[in-house]
């Protein structure tokens, strides 16, 4: 791991807090161990291939909202073959369309994805916006969508928080929020996204994920066999844990 540039990632609209609540040795050393873990044992996916397009990731994005991975990883590749550019998604009948992606739950994805496709056809000439105003003005993509297209298509350091990323924020440096909603804490975001080095926003991202599925999981995780046990407060005194609002 290079000695970090790190990327405190501005968010649109957002108060950023006087102090990053962890400091600059820890964070090295949190990537260091992250990235050593996430090399060995990182998951695949098929929409994580070097070739997947900025179209690839955005339905998978779409795919995943609210849904396991293993039902997403199950209809991804045939959808792919199926509605291989963004102009067969929106030319997509919708009954059939719906039918294609029944698996992963949620009526109207179907339409919310065909209608996407079509703004981007007429509005964004065929192509996935490449700015964080005009993802999240399409529907159905909201701040983590918008961020995870911007890291994962664009190589943008832009910070995720989700649920999962909640958790390990509260338990290795033990910040958590109050609000009814953490995911909407711009606090977590700003934490987040102080801990991306710049330059490593995509390993970032999809280390955490991955520790968070496999290692630091809602119960019983596995803090023995866990790389960052001896940075993490959570494993070094499992009592301390809190939780926050709304999980």
């Amino acid at each position: 791991m290079p000695s970090a540039r790190w990327s405190r990632q501005p968010w649109p609209n957002m108060s950023s807090v006087s102090e990053m609540p962890v400091d600059a040795d820890r964070r090295e050393e949190f990537a260091t161990r992250l990235y050593g873990w996430y090399r060995t044992a990182g998951r695949r996916f098929p929409w994580r291939g070097g070739r997947s397009s900025a179209y690839h990731i955005l339905v998978a994005e779409m795919m995943l909202r609210k849904t396991d991975v293993r039902k997403v990883e199950g209809v991804y590749t045939a959808f792919i073959a199926r509605y291989p550019t963004v102009q067969c998604l929106a030319r997509a009948d919708e009954r059939e369309l719906r039918d294609s992606i029944r698996l992963l739950g949620i009526e109207d994805r179907a339409r919310l994805m065909r209608v996407t496709a079509n703004i981007i056809v007429s509005e964004h000439a065929g192509k996935v916006p490449s700015t964080y105003n005009a993802l999240v003005s399409l529907p159905g993509i909201g701040r983590y969508s918008a961020n995870a297209v911007l890291c994962f298509a664009y190589r943008r350091d832009t910070a995720l928080v989700d649920t999962n990323i909640i958790r390990i924020l509260g338990r290795v440096f033990s910040v958590w929020s109050q609000k009814a909603r953490p995911r909407e804490d711009m606090r977590l975001w700003d934490v987040a996204a102080g801990l991306v080095p710049a330059g490593h926003g995509i390993r970032h991202n999809r280390a955490l994920l991955d520790l968070a599925a496999t290692t630091c999981t809602p119960t019983k995780p596995k803090c023995a066999v866990c790389s960052l046990n001896e940075l993490c407060d959570y494993a070094r005194c499992p009592g301390r844990e809190r939780g926050s609002a709304g999980e």
